[in-house]
């Protein structure tokens, strides 16, 4: 007979709780930024099929790793590979593209800022500066609508959108309302217009 006190029972629920499941990172925003490029041509499309010498948006290959090199780029290089999205020429803005980052908790924007997001800000605005476009962060969640962030005035305040969000001098703004806007709101259209 056994006695209780020499009994072994392994805690298998606590364990699998402690386990922690691997995400891979770098497939997640592979995965958000393709995402975006087909969301972006597929509104896009008539406007670029009409001007296929613009291009089309694509995902920058190596645009996390890019600007800690020691490169020097032509002005053309830096308008095609800054930001995480190649953009046709005409379009307005260099596009950062953030997948996941879950644990940024937008209730410490009200307590002296986001460390996570401050650090996104800053690094569009440095792609902003070199390429000479204006800067827009698009930062989706899981399973949760995609958000973009513009410097505050970029959007005329009597544009309808759903939800606005002021945090430092940027706004934030659901992309499913952004995206509605004119065509001209997002491509310089001054080469149409003298056609």
């Amino acid at each position: 007979m056994l006695d209780e006190n020499e009994l072994e029972v392994d805690d298998i629920i606590g364990a699998a709780a402690k386990r922690k499941k691997r995400i891979n990172c770098g497939s997640k925003g592979k995965r958000t930024e393709r995402g975006l490029v087909n969301d972006l041509n597929a509104r896009f499309s008539k406007l670029l099929s009409e001007h296929s010498e613009w291009g089309m948006f694509s995902r920058s290959i190596g645009s996390g790793n890019r600007w800690g090199q020691k490169v020097v780029l032509s002005q053309a290089a830096k308008d095609t590979f800054s930001g995480d999205i190649s953009v046709p020429t005409q379009f307005r803005f260099v596009l950062e593209s953030k997948g996941g980052y879950n644990e940024i908790d937008l209730v410490s924007a009200f307590c002296g800022g986001s460390t996570m997001l401050d650090s996104f800000l800053k690094q569009v605005s440095d792609d902003s500066k070199r390429s000479g476009r204006l800067p827009m962060l698009l930062w989706k969640k899981d399973r949760k609508p995609r958000i973009a962030f513009l410097k505050t005035g970029t959007i005329p305040d009597e544009t309808k959108y759903t939800y606005r969000m002021y945090y430092r001098d940027w706004t934030a703004f659901l992309f499913d309302d952004i995206i509605q806007l004119d065509d001209s709101f997002f491509f310089d259209m001054t080469a149409i217009n003298k056609a």
